[in-house]
């Protein structure tokens, strides 16, 4: 009786450890499919972020505005925020009218939410305006919150400051 109760017992403990195996097989296949679709969200957000220069390129404020959420706000250094697309759209065509106006920006880190609706993009930007015929330069910092909108990456979110200290320096 005794060793068919350790027999049991054995058997019990060696089908339990099989299943455990299968649970840790699935996480990790989960885990695998998670790294795969977070790559595939960073690269479409990287992919917003070449179509946005694009833009600032050819000074196009109101498909720039689209490429916010509604709801969005754009929040620039010195100046109003913006919320909605018509007044983020109204930001960006006075900054971009700026005499001298140039904007170049890179994300540094791009995380993306575990649910995959969201993510986070910080970089670095560099604006170069000359509203009196001298080129003024600015280093500084943004990030965006981006979210998901019927499977395509829009701004909810962005802000920009500078490195400068106040007062431009």
């Amino acid at each position: 009786m005794k060793i068919r109760l350790l027999l049991l017992t054995a058997s019990a403990l060696l089908i339990s450890s099989c299943d455990a195996g299968k649970e840790n097989t699935n996480a990790a296949s989960n885990d695998a499919a998670a790294t795969t679709a977070s790559a595939a969200d960073e690269d479409a957000i990287r992919g917003q972020v070449a179509r946005w220069l694009e833009l600032i390129k050819s000074k196009d404020a109101a498909a720039i505005a689209q490429m916010y959420t509604e709801d969005g706000a754009f929040m620039p250094a010195n100046a109003p925020i913006g919320k909605g697309r018509a007044a983020i759209q109204e930001n960006w065509a006075a900054m971009m009218s700026t005499p001298g106006f140039d904007l170049t920006f890179a994300p540094e880190q791009i995380i993306v939410s575990a649910s995959g609706d969201m993510a986070l993009d910080r970089g670095t930007y560099r604006l170069s305006v000359a509203p009196d015929g001298t080129e003024q330069i600015e280093i500084g910092k943004y990030v965006v919150v981006w979210r998901k909108v019927d499977g395509e990456w829009k701004a909810a979110a962005d802000i920009i400051n500078s490195d400068l200290p106040a007062g431009g320096g």
